[in-house]
C-alpha cells in the first residue's frame, strides 16, 4: 500500500506533465478501470476457489514487474501517455485479484467484533501509507536525481520486499465443497447471492455510487493545484497526505468505539464526504485546500471502512471474495470515468466539476438512505444468513 500510495502521486504528475491536461490523467485510469470491471468478479472468485496466499503472490509479483518496466521507460525517455495507459491496463489486472483476496482473508481469519477491529487495522494501515507513500513520492520527485524514474524503481523495491514477506505468512486454504463447481458457476452464484440478499445488494450498489461521485475528485487535484490554486502538480503529494491524516484519525477514533449503529454511522460519513467536497470546491487557497483536504480523508475512509463492515457482517463466509471483488470493481468503475470527468473539468473548470461531484454524492447517499429505510434494514451488526440459504452451487 506505501508504493500504491505513491503510485497515486507519481502516475497523475507524468500525465499531467507529458500533456498538461486533466483528461491525460483520466485517460491513463482508464486501463485500470477496464480491467477491474471485467477481471474483479474472476478474482473474487478466485479467492474463494484457490489458495489466498499463491493468488496474493502472483498479483504482487506481477505489479511489481510493471513498476519496472514503467521506471525503464521514464528513465530512457520512451514514456508516452499510450504506454503509461498500457501499464495500468496491467495494473488493474493485478488490483482485480489483490483487492478482493486481501479483504477476503481478514474475513476468513476474524469473525464477530474481531472482524470490525481487523477491518479497520487494514484501513488504518492504509491511511497510514496514504500519508507517507504521497509524501516521499512528492520529495522524490522533487529531486532531480531520482525524479517520477527513479520514484518508479523505487515502488518495484518495495514490492520485491512484499513478495519476499508473504513467502512467511500462514496460507489459508480454499474453503471445502461438496460438489465441485466450475467458475462460471461461482460466478453466477456469487451475483445471484449479492441480488437476492437485500442488504447486501444495497450497501454494494450505494457503495459503488459513493465511490463514483464523491472519489472522482483525486482525478483533477493535478489541475485544480496549478488553475485553481497556483500550485505545481508536483505538490500533489501533500493534498492526498493531509487527506490520509484524516483518514487515520477517524478509523482510530471507530476502532476503539463500540459500533451501535454502524449504519447510520456510514450514512453520515456519506453526507460529510459530499459537504467536504463542496468546501474543497471553494477552498480560497492551498493552505485551506489543504485542511479541507484532511475532511474529505476522514469521511471517506469513515464511509469505506463502515461500509466493508456492514457488509462481511451481513455476508456469507464463503461469498466474501465475490461480494468484495463487487466493491472493488467500483473502483474500476471509477477509473472509467475518470476520463471524461477530466474532460469535463478542461472545459467546466475544476472548482465546478468538483462541486457537481459534490452534490451528485449527496443525491446518492440521501436515496441509499430513503432505500435502506424503506427496506427495513437493521441499524446494528446484522446476523449473517444461515448457508442454507445459499445458492445451490455453494452449498457445502
Amino acid at each position: 500500500m506505501l508504493a500504491f500510495g505513491m503510485m497515486q502521486v507519481v502516475q497523475g504528475v507524468v500525465a499531467f506533465e507529458l500533456t498538461g491536461k486533466n483528461s491525460a490523467v483520466g485517460f491513463v485510469s482508464l486501463g485500470t478501470g477496464i480491467t477491474m470491471i471485467t477481471l474483479g468478479p474472476v478474482g473474487g472468485a478466485l479467492s474463494d476457489r484457490v489458495s489466498k496466499k499463491k493468488l496474493l503472490a502472483a498479483a504482487q509479483f506481477m505489479t511489481g514487474a510493471v513498476f519496472a518496466v514503467v521506471a525503464t521507460l521514464i528513465v530512457t525517455g520512451h514514456i508516452t501517455i499510450m504506454l503509461l495507459a498500457g501499464a495500468s491496463l496491467v495494473m488493474g489486472a493485478a488490483f482485480a485479484l489483490m483487492g478482493p483476496t486481501r479483504q477476503a482473508w481478514v474475513g476468513d481469519m476474524l469473525s464477530g467484533p474481531d472482524l470490525s477491529a481487523g477491518v479497520a487495522l487494514q484501513q488504518l494501515l492504509m491511511n497510514a501509507t496514504r500519508i507517507v507513500g504521497p509524501l516521499i513520492a512528492g520529495v522524490l520527485i522533487g529531486i532531480g536525481a531520482v525524479g517520477t524514474g527513479g520514484t518508479y524503481f523505487v515502488m518495484t523495491g518495495l514490492f520485491v520486499c512484499v513478495v519476499v514477506t508473504l513467502t512467511f505468512m500462514k496460507a489459508s486454504p480454499p474453503r471445502p465443497r461438496t460438489h465441485p463447481v466450475s467458475m462460471f458457476a461461482d460466478l453466477a452464484a456469487g451475483f445471484r447471492y449479492i441480488w437476492s440478499a437485500p442488504d447486501v445488494r444495497l450497501l454494494t450498489l450505494l457503495f459503488v455510487g459513493v465511490v463514483l461521485s464523491g472519489f472522482s475528485y483525486q482525478t483533477i487535484m493535478p489541475g485544480y493545484l496549478e488553475h485553481e490554486l497556483g500550485h505545481p502538480a508536483s505538490q500533489l503529494g501533500l493534498i492526498f497526505g493531509t487527506t490520509a491524516v484524516g483518514g487515520i484519525v477517524t478509523t482510530l477514533i471507530l476502532a476503539g468505539r463500540q459500533l451501535r449503529d454502524p449504519l447510520r454511522m456510514m450514512m453520515v460519513f456519506g453526507v460529510a464526504l459530499a459537504g467536504s467536497l463542496a468546501l474543497l470546491a471553494v477552498a480560497p487557497g492551498f493552505i485551506a485546500a489543504l485542511l479541507v483536504a484532511t475532511l474529505v480523508g476522514a469521511s471517506s475512509s469513515g464511509f469505506q471502512m463502515l461500509n466493508n463492515v456492514n457488509l462481511m457482517q451481513r455476508c456469507q463466509p464463503q461469498f466474501f471474495g465475490r461480494v468484495m471483488a463487487v466493491t472493488m470493481m467500483a473502483f474500476g468503475v471509477n477509473s472509467l470515468v475518470a476520463y471524461p470527468i477530466g474532460q469535463l473539468a478542461d472545459h467546466a473548470g475544476e472548482r465546478t466539476t468538483m462541486a457537481l461531484l459534490s452534490v451528485l454524492c449527496l443525491v446518492i447517499i440521501t436515496g441509499g438512505s430513503l432505500a435502506l429505510k424503506f427496506q427495513g434494514a437493521k441499524p446494528g451488526f446484522a446476523t449473517r444468513p444461515t448457508p442454507d440459504r445459499a445458492p445451490a452451487a455453494d452449498r457445502g
